[in-house]
Formats: C-alpha cells, sequence, structure tokens
C-alpha cells in the first residue's frame, strides 16, 4: 500500500490544529476513489477497509532506499538488491516516473553490481533549520555531482553496506 493513502511530510505536533488536521488528512485517504477502486480490484470489500497511522521523526536524507532480500526480478535469494533515490523516500514510494539507482549485492561474496543508474528529475528535500519545522521542497538533480553516479568506490561501499544490512535482517 505503499504510495496508495496519504503520507503527510514535516507536520510539526507543536500546532494542535495543523497537527489533527494532517491526521485526518491521512484517515481521510482510505477513501480516495484511488484507494477504493484498487480495494475493488484486489476483492477486499470496502467494509474491512481499515487504517493505521505511523507518526515518526522525519530525517532529512541525502538518499532513501528500498532494500530486496532477494532478487525481485529472478528470485535469487543469495544477493541483496536495492533501490535508491536522491532525498526523500517519497520519489521512490509514489511511483515518480523514472528510475532509481539499483545496486545489486552478493550476500557471501559481497560482489557489487550496478543494473541501473538513476534518472527521477527531481529531488525532495526538506529546508529548514529542522525537519519538522521544514518545507519539502523539488530540486533538479544533476547526476553529474551525485557520488553514487561518479564514485565506483562509492557505489560498492554503499552497495556492500545495504547487503550487509539486508542479511542482518533476515
Amino acid at each position: 500500500a505503499a504510495g496508495l493513502y496519504e503520507s503527510i511530510p514535516n507536520v510539526s505536533p507543536s500546532n494542535p490544529t495543523v497537527f489533527a488536521d494532517a491526521v485526518g488528512r491521512v484517515w481521510a485517504s482510505l477513501y480516495t476513489r484511488r484507494a477504493v477502486l484498487s480495494r475493488r480490484a484486489a476483492g477486499v470489500p470496502q467494509k474491512e477497509a481499515s487504517m493505521a497511522i505511523l507518526i515518526q521523526e522525519m530525517l532529512s536524507p541525502d538518499l532513501s532506499f528500498v532494500l530486496h532480500t532477494m532478487s525481485p526480478t529472478d528470485q535469487d535469494k543469495n544477493c541483496v538488491e536495492a533501490e535508491i533515490a536522491c532525498g526523500l523516500g517519497e520519489t521512490l514510494a509514489s511511483g515518480t516516473r523514472g528510475t532509481p539507482w539499483r545496486i545489486s549485492c552478493g550476500k557471501f561474496d559481497g560482489v557489487v553490481q550496478t543494473l541501473a543508474f538513476a534518472n527521477f528529475s527531481e529531488e525532495l528535500i526538506v529546508r529548514s533549520a529542522g525537519p519538522a519545522d521544514g518545507e519539502v521542497i523539488h530540486l533538479t538533480v544533476d547526476y553529474s555531482k551525485k557520488p553514487l553516479t561518479v564514485d565506483p568506490v562509492f557505489r560498492r561501499q554503499v552497495g556492500q553496506r545495504l547487503c550487509a544490512v539486508g542479511f542482518f535482517l533476515e
């Protein structure tokens, strides 16, 4: 359901009215046309639809990722694959047009392969002194300045680190 329901970043709990409005908007997203049609297509009766809200402190990352503890393309259980994007994870979760960096790493040999280079046109970042009170802005990505694109050693290190995390989580 990632991307199916509303996610509202950067809501400060210091303003109860704004905070309550954000919670209400997330709850209401259970009944959007898209959500209702998705449940219908999946055979889930509307009366069984339910919602929980996760409230957590937001980080402002340089990179975000989705980690697969086996290959989603060929079901190879001996590798971990990561899909990586610049900035906030909303780029990956929302189905934004474009391709993330895709990196595969062998669980037992640590060999990293670059499967794809990213080409999302924008990244989402938080501009503020603190993430909870910040504004999410869209910036054009200059991949010629991104270490994951231009530095193969950095790319290998990131791939191996994410592989270790995936292996540990299993």
